[in-house]
C-alpha cells in the first residue's frame, strides 16, 4: 500500500490554450520552475534520449548530448532524441527482444522491463503532430496534503486524460472545469476553506518570457567513414548516418563535408 505525505505545497494548472490541454500537478517549489520546465520539453528545447529516456537538453546541433547511463555512456548520446527521430530507439527494442530468448531468470525479467518500458516510451512519439502553443499559469491552490488532492482531481478528470501526452497529466478539457475539478478534490478532503487560490502569476511576477519556437537545424551533406570496418559514405549532418554495412551509426566518424 502506498503511503501518502501529508506535506503541504501547491497544485498548480497550467494551459496551453492554443492545443487546448491543460496540466495538473503539484510541487513544494516555486510553480514557475515547472512551468518552465513543462515549456523546455513541450518546445523541445529538453529532449528525450532514444535509448534510455533521460531528458536532456539539446545541444547546438540538435542533438541528445553525450551522457551517463548506469555508469556507462548510453548509446543515445550524440544523436537525434525521440522527439526527433525513433530509428534508434526501435532498432535498440528490436535487439533487445532478440536477446531474451538467451536470457534467463531475473537477468530475463530486467530486460522484459527494459522492452515493456522502451515500448511505452516510443509510442506517443510516432506520427505525432507538431507541438502548437506555449503553457501559461492557470490557477494555483496552496494547501495541505497535496498528493491526496492531485490524486483525487486526476481521479475526478480521469475520462478527460490525453494519453498520447508526451509528459503526465495533461487533460483535454478547459481551464474552469479543472479548477473545478480540483476544489471539488479539496471539498472532499475538507480543505477547500483553507486552501488559498491564486490565479494570473505572472502578472504579479512579471511578463514571463516567452520560448522561441525550436528550429531544425539546417543539414548538409558530409562524408563519413565506419571506424569498425572502414566503408565510407556520404550521409547528412546532423544525422544518425548510420553504416550501411554494419547498419549502426554508433563507429561512424565525420570525414568533412561535401
Amino acid at each position: 500500500m502506498v503511503e501518502l505525505n501529508y506535506q503541504r505545497g501547491a497544485i498548480y494548472i497550467l494551459e496551453n490554450s492554443k492545443a487546448q490541454r491543460v496540466k495538473v500537478g503539484m510541487t513544494t517549489n516555486d510553480v514557475v520552475d515547472r512551468l518552465r520546465s513543462v515549456n523546455d520539453m513541450w518546445l523541445g528545447q529538453k529532449v528525450t534520449c532514444q535509448i534510455c529516456g533521460a531528458r536532456v537538453f539539446i545541444n547546438d546541433r540538435g542533438f541528445a548530448p553525450k551522457h551517463v547511463k548506469d555508469g556507462r555512456n548510453c548509446k543515445g548520446g550524440d544523436a537525434l532524441p525521440l522527439e526527433k527521430d525513433v530509428a534508434l530507439a526501435e532498432s535498440h527494442l528490436e535487439n533487445l527482444k532478440k536477446s531474451l530468448g538467451e536470457l534467463s531468470g531475473s537477468e530475463k525479467g530486467s530486460v522484459t522491463r527494459k522492452v515493456r518500458n522502451l515500448e511505452g516510451r516510443i509510442e506517443p512519439y510516432r506520427n505525432r503532430d507538431k507541438p502548437v502553443g506555449t503553457w501559461q499559469i492557470g490557477t494555483i491552490f496552496h494547501t495541505e496534503k497535496i498528493e491526496q488532492v492531485e490524486l483525487l482531481s486526476h481521479k475526478i478528470l480521469a475520462d478527460r486524460l490525453d494519453r498520447k501526452a508526451l509528459f503526465g497529466e495533461v487533460f483535454s478539457c478547459s481551464l474552469q472545469e479543472a479548477t473545478e475539478a480540483v476544489e471539488a478534490a479539496l471539498s472532499q478532503l475538507e480543505l477547500l476553506d483553507s486552501a488559498r487560490k491564486e490565479t494570473q502569476l505572472q502578472s504579479k511576477r512579471g511578463v514571463y518570457l516567452k520560448y522561441l519556437e525550436y528550429q531544425e537545424p539546417e543539414k548538409k551533406s558530409a562524408n563519413y567513414e565506419c571506424a569498425m570496418c572502414g566503408t565510407q559514405w556520404e550521409g547528412v549532418e546532423p544525422g544518425v548516418n548510420s553504416c550501411p554495412k554494419c547498419e549502426t551509426h554508433l563507429y561512424r566518424r565525420f570525414l568533412a563535408y561535401v
